[in-house]
């Protein structure tokens, strides 16, 4: 009975895992529209969304649109500041990406990236970090939706 119980418990999580990586495919379908949610937790960051929405609109992957109601589905970027040991001198400002639903529950989380200002980014560390951001978004969602496999042809 308890072997039975486990493994009905086991095969309803596999197909809510299923489900959800359903509906993050349709969430970011190309072409869908997305609103961008910036939160500063350190409220230090001047740009806020300026550069993600920037480098979406070119990516045009996406449609970037000004109000949560016109949205298929909301970018939830978090974004602080701090000193770290990569550079002592300079903050170095770090973002991590959320996919969420219009009503504000999370679908999938990327990883955080950061960056500080240096002679590589033009001393534009939040500009360089956004666009850390938005690749490592692409790469995140591709590798979880299981669209970076490498196909091999004979």
């Amino acid at each position: 009975m308890v072997l039975v119980l486990l493994g009905g418990l086991t095969a309803m999580a596999q197909l809510k895992e299923k489900a959800t990586a359903r509906e993050l495919r349709e969430l970011v379908n190309p072409g869908n529209k997305v609103f961008v949610i910036f939160d500063d937790k350190t409220g230090d960051i001047d740009e806020k969304a300026q550069f993600i929405v920037e480098f979406l609109t070119q990516d045009a992957r996406w449609k970037v649109v000004e109000s949560l109601k016109e949205a298929d589905f909301v970018l939830y970027v978090e974004g602080h500041s701090g000193r770290s040991e990569h550079s002592i001198t300079t903050k170095t400002y770090y973002m991590t990406p959320t996919i969420r639903r219009k009503d504000g529950t999370d679908v999938w989380t990327g990883e955080t990236v950061y960056d500080w200002a240096s002679l590589a980014n033009g001393f534009k560390a939040v500009k360089s970090v956004s666009w850390r951001l938005v690749q490592s978004l692409k790469k995140g969602l591709s590798k979880e939706l299981g669209e970076d496999r490498i196909l091999l042809t004979v």
